[in-house]
């Protein structure tokens, strides 16, 4: 990804609450903490929306595939939000385009790519999406 996006691209936004371990020794939020912010915003809405138990449910979520391109600092103690969409869905796997933006913000701080592939939890094999995760993921669409 070469450009930053709008946030009106985004058909789901969880907020998150920056904390002064988030910031690296630059002053800013590290990459690490970007990713993390991603996976939260994407479990979170998979719980609430897809009532999916990522503890001792019958399928469960992988990320196989993840990058991210930074286009803007954030720091301590703002409020910023994870922008989620899904960018294509097929059989068990999902790719979701994940933004990160400031409270007031309309363009992204940063945009990633994160690929996530469901697999039965007894086999270990691509599973099926049950019809209320196959639903809030079109959601996103």
């Amino acid at each position: 990804m070469s450009e930053t996006v709008q946030r009106d691209h985004y058909p789901h936004f969880h907020p998150v609450q920056t904390r002064w371990q988030d910031t690296d020794a630059q002053g800013h939020i590290a990459g690490a903490m970007v990713y993390a912010f991603f996976d939260s915003a994407l479990q979170a809405y998979l719980i609430e929306r897809a009532e999916l138990d990522p503890q001792d449910g019958e399928v469960v979520g992988f990320v196989v595939s993840s990058s991210c391109d930074f286009f803007a600092s954030a720091a301590f103690p703002e409020a910023l939000a994870v922008g989620v969409r899904v960018s294509r869905l097929a059989g068990s796997s999902v790719e979701y385009t994940v933004a990160l933006f400031k409270a007031n913000d309309s363009q992204s701080c940063a945009v990633g790519r994160v690929v996530q592939v469901f697999v039965e939890r007894a086999t270990g094999r691509p599973a099926s999406l049950p019809e209320r995760l196959q639903a809030a993921l079109q959601a996103l669409q």
